[in-house]
C-alpha cells in the first residue's frame, strides 16, 4: 500500500514538473552535465546504473520498466530536452546581418517628421515599412504634392476667377485684332463672347475677314446663339424642334459653298425631282429632229428671303451643243431664267427644258453642255452630257 502511493506521488511530481518546465525559464546548464549521466560500474565489470536528476541532484536506482515510475522519469526527460527548444522560438530568432538590404543601394534617408509624408494606402505602408525597416524610408518627393495633409488627393487645377476670366477674355480679343483676318482667332474670340452672354456675331470684330469667311463664322454664332436660347426656353422640346437651328445653319453654309449641277440626263419624261425617264444611251438618228427633255439637278444654290417673306431661288440656265471632236458649237438654245418662291428653304431644286435637236445634225459624237448660273449669289457650274448622231 504505501509502495503503491509512493509511486503515485512521484508520477504527480514529475507531471507538474513536466508543466513548470514549460512555463519557466531553461534549467542551468553545466558543460560535464546530461539530463541523465551513467555513472561508475562494480568491480566485477558488470554496470551498474545509478541514474540522476538535474532537477533534484538526487540519484535512484533505475526502475523497472513499465512502472508508473519509469513513466514519470521519461517524461521528465522528453520535457528537458525539448524546453530549450521552445523558449528559442518563443523569444524569436533574429535575422543574420545578411538578411538586411544593402542602405546604400537602396538610398535610404533619415525619417522625417510624420507630418511631411502621407501614406498613400495602410497596405503601402506596411509594404514600406517590411522594405525600409522601422527608422528609415524611402525618399518619395512627389507624394507631398499629390496627398493632401488629410489624406485625400488635392486639386492640381487652378480656381477660376473672375480676375483670370477677364484676362484670358483680353488675351482672346487681343489676339483677334491682331489678326483681323484669321478665322480660327475670330472664332476663339466670337465663342468666349458666346460664353459671356454677350451679343455675337460682333460685326465690328469679325468686319477684316474676306466675305466667305465673314458668314461662316455669322452662320455658325447665330445658329449657337438660337440653338441654346431655345433649350433656355424649353429643355424637354422636340428633338426635331431642338435641332431645327443647326438644319438652318446647314442650309445657310451649303448656299455659301459652290454651285453645283450634280446630274444632267436627256428624259422623255419629268415628273418631280429624282422621277424621270433617262434615255440610255442617247443616240439618235440622223436626218429627223429630236425633242426630248433635259434635266438637271442643282445644288447649294441660294435660296434667301425676299421682301414678300417669302424664301426665293433665282436661276438662269444656257444649253449648247459641242462637237466632241473639234470643241466647236453647232446649235445653241434660248437661255431660260427660273424663279422660284416658298414659304420654306429649298433643300433641293431641279429643272426640265424641252428642246428640240436640229435634223442636220451629221453623223458624229456631241456634248451637250449645260450652264446654270446663281444670280443671288453670282455662282456659275456647268455638267456635260454625251449625245451620238448615227446612220439609219
Amino acid at each position: 500500500m504505501k509502495r503503491s502511493r509512493r509511486c503515485y506521488g512521484t508520477l504527480l511530481f514529475s507531471l507538474f514538473g513536466l508543466i513548470g518546465c514549460r512555463n519557466e525559464g531553461p534549467p542551468v546548464q553545466h558543460p560535464d552535465t546530461t539530463p541523465f549521466v551513467r555513472r561508475g560500474g562494480s568491480a566485477a565489470g558488470a554496470p551498474t546504473t545509478q541514474l540522476l536528476d538535474p532537477s533534484t541532484g538526487l540519484s535512484d536506482e533505475a526502475p523497472a520498466p513499465g512502472t508508473a515510475k519509469a513513466l514519470a522519469q521519461r517524461a521528465a526527460t522528453y520535457a528537458q530536452l525539448v524546453d530549450p527548444v521552445n523558449t528559442t522560438h518563443s523569444r524569436g530568432a533574429k535575422a543574420p546581418a545578411t538578411d538586411w538590404p544593402d542602405p546604400q543601394a537602396l538610398h535610404l534617408t533619415p525619417q522625417p517628421e510624420a507630418d511631411q509624408v502621407a501614406s498613400a494606402s495602410p497596405s503601402s505602408g506596411q509594404a514600406m515599412a517590411r522594405a525600409t525597416g522601422a527608422n528609415a524610408s524611402i525618399a518619395v518627393p512627389t507624394v507631398q504634392h499629390l496627398v493632401s495633409p488629410d489624406n485625400r488627393l488635392a486639386v492640381n487645377a487652378e480656381t477660376v476667377t473672375p480676375a483670370a476670366n477677364e484676362s484670358f477674355g483680353n488675351q482672346l480679343a487681343e489676339r483677334a485684332k491682331d489678326y483681323p483676318s484669321d478665322l480660327s482667332a475670330q472664332v476663339d474670340n466670337q465663342m468666349f463672347k458666346l460664353l459671356q452672354d454677350e451679343t455675337v456675331a460682333d460685326v465690328s470684330s469679325i468686319a477684316g475677314l474676306i466675305p466667305e469667311d465673314r458668314e461662316l463664322l455669322s452662320a455658325l454664332m447665330d445658329s449657337l446663339t438660337n440653338f441654346r436660347s431655345q433649350l433656355r426656353a424649353d429643355n424637354n422640346m422636340l428633338f426635331s424642334k431642338k435641332i431645327r437651328p443647326l438644319l438652318e445653319m446647314s442650309d445657310r453654309l451649303r448656299s455659301q459653298a459652290e454651285l453645283s449641277v450634280s446630274t444632267v440626263a436627256l428624259c422623255t419624261g419629268v415628273k418631280a425631282f429624282g422621277v424621270y425617264d433617262p434615255i440610255d444611251p442617247a443616240r439618235f438618228i440622223a436626218g429627223r429632229e429630236q425633242r426630248v427633255v433635259v434635266y438637271c439637278e442643282v445644288e447649294n444654290f441660294l435660296s434667301q428671303p425676299n421682301e414678300k417673306n417669302l424664301y426665293e431661288t433665282r436661276l438662269t440656265q444656257d444649253i449648247v451643243l459641242y462637237e466632241e471632236s473639234s470643241g466647236l458649237p453647232v446649235w445653241t438654245d434660248k437661255k431660260s431664267t427660273y424663279v422660284d418662291q416658298a414659304r420654306r428653304r429649298r433643300h433641293d431644286f431641279f429643272m426640265g427644258k424641252i428642246i428640240t435637236l436640229p435634223a442636220n445634225l451629221t453623223i458624229n459624237r456631241y456634248l451637250l453642255k449645260v450652264t446654270v448660273e446663281d444670280q443671288q449669289a453670282r455662282h456659275i457650274a456647268e455638267n456635260t452630257v454625251p449625245i451620238e448622231i448615227v446612220a439609219q
